[in-house]
């Protein structure tokens, strides 16, 4: 065995054990003398002797392919034609790829080079990672929190009241925040209005007359919702400027639409980063709101069927429909999640809440950008007697939404409770 006529065809690894072998004269001591078994260098070294056998009979032709490119290393050369013919243009050609050249190295042979080399690793460097600039909008829809909804644990498995409503209004306000502020915040739309609170009035009914469960007087609810979202605006407003906007809803269409008035009359002139504009404001059932290239229609979601909100975007926002790509509705109202794509033809389900689980939806989606997304907003509030007597058990949550300004959507985050 000719160690150095071997060497010409090795690995790096596989030249280290020819070197070790050179120095030592045994196979055990080289073994040791390297760090690796003696079955491991007997392997590798078989393999050797293999790869060399069969280059053998090329080698003069080889030789000769290298000397006539001007090669100096053999293994730089891949593959090459070897033509013969006679004086009368009698011959053959042959395509030989060179058995040298390292690329049929085995797995195994890479794997222990990698990892020999990482004893002294080359460090990586990369450029700086640049700081997000808040060019992104962030939508807080604090939806259908019902504050006064009464739930008793003995009789639903979950207990709910004023005290549970406050703490997710506030504290889920702040984890959005800062699940929301790695993305560079430029402005935060938020919403206000639906069902915010569980009655219309005095006699614990809603607006159309339905009694309610109750927990404590309607002035009661009124105060706590009040200081609630007082609380989330003003520590969304510490991230950037905010739009508020309200939706008219089916639970408290008066009361709910005098808390938007109360809630951005205390803090007009009190906190400069808060807007509220009497369209924002207004008792529309619908709402528009533009950011750049978004328009996003808002609404409680007990009104127009879904199926004509295209085309009533179409109306009611004539001006802005050619100039934005991303064309949204954002819906309340079913206290759970229902995501959809809708084109000219029949609505694509993207995502859907049932009892136990959500489905995420396969297949051959709408492409956003260019169809109408529907979106149902999760609600914080739980199922009270009714809803959990008639199967209707939400798992509950706040949600808010990332809008690039030429993008669209770029993000949903959910807080659980």
């Amino acid at each position: 065995m000719n160690l150095e006529h071997l060497k010409q065809f090795a690995t790096v690894r596989q030249a280290q054990i020819v070197d070790a072998l050179m120095l030592h004269g045994s196979k055990t001591k080289a073994a040791e003398a390297i760090g690796i078994s003696r079955g491991t260098l007997r392997a590798s070294l078989a393999a050797l002797e293999k790869k060399a056998a069969a280059a053998i009979d090329q080698d003069d032709v080889i030789t000769e392919a290298v000397e006539a490119g001007g090669i100096s290393d053999p293994r730089n050369l891949s593959h090459f034609w070897k033509i013969v013919k006679d004086e009368d243009g009698n011959g053959y050609s042959l395509f030989i790829k060179n058995p040298r050249t390292g690329q049929n190295i085995s797995i195994t042979d890479m794997v222990r080079e990698a990892v020999d080399s990482s004893n002294n690793p080359v460090p990586i460097k990369l450029p700086p990672r640049p700081k997000v600039i808040g060019e992104h909008l962030l939508v807080i829809d604090l939806a259908d929190v019902h504050f006064l909804k009464l739930c008793v644990k003995s009789e639903t498995g979950y207990e709910y009241n004023r005290e549970v409503a406050t703490h997710r209004v506030v504290e889920g306000t702040k984890a959005l925040l800062q699940t929301a502020k790695a993305y560079g915040v430029g402005r935060v739309l938020f919403v206000l209005g639906n069902d915010i609170l569980h009655v219309d009035g005095p006699r614990s009914t809603t607006t159309s007359g339905t009694y309610q469960d109750t927990e404590g007087t309607i002035f009661e609810g009124f105060k706590d919702a009040g200081a609630a979202l007082e609380l989330a605006i003003t520590e969304a407003s510490k991230l950037a400027d905010v739009d508020l906007i309200h939706c008219m809803s089916n639970h408290d269409w008066l009361m709910g639409w005098a808390l938007s008035q109360t809630v951005a009359a205390r803090l007009h002139g009190r906190n400069p980063r808060v807007h509220a504009t009497e369209y924002n404001l207004s008792e529309a059932h619908r709402k528009y709101y533009r950011y750049e290239r978004n328009l996003i229609g808002l609404t409680h979601g007990d009104g127009a069927k879904e199926e004509k909100l295209y085309g009533i975007m179409v109306k009611e926002a004539r001006e802005h429909i050619s100039e934005c790509l991303n064309l949204y509705w954002y819906l309340h109202h079913v206290h759970h999640k229902d995501r959809k794509t809708r084109g000219e033809d029949k609505p694509y389900l993207r995502e859907k809440d049932h009892n136990g689980m959500t489905v995420h939806v396969s297949g051959d989606p709408m492409i956003e950008g260019e169809h109408l997304n529907i979106e149902y907003v999760r609600s914080p509030s739980a199922p009270d007697g009714w809803h959990d007597r008639n199967g209707f058990v939400n798992r509950q949550a706040v949600e808010c939404f990332i809008h690039h300004p030429t993008l669209g959507q770029r993000a949903r985050f959910t807080e659980w409770f």
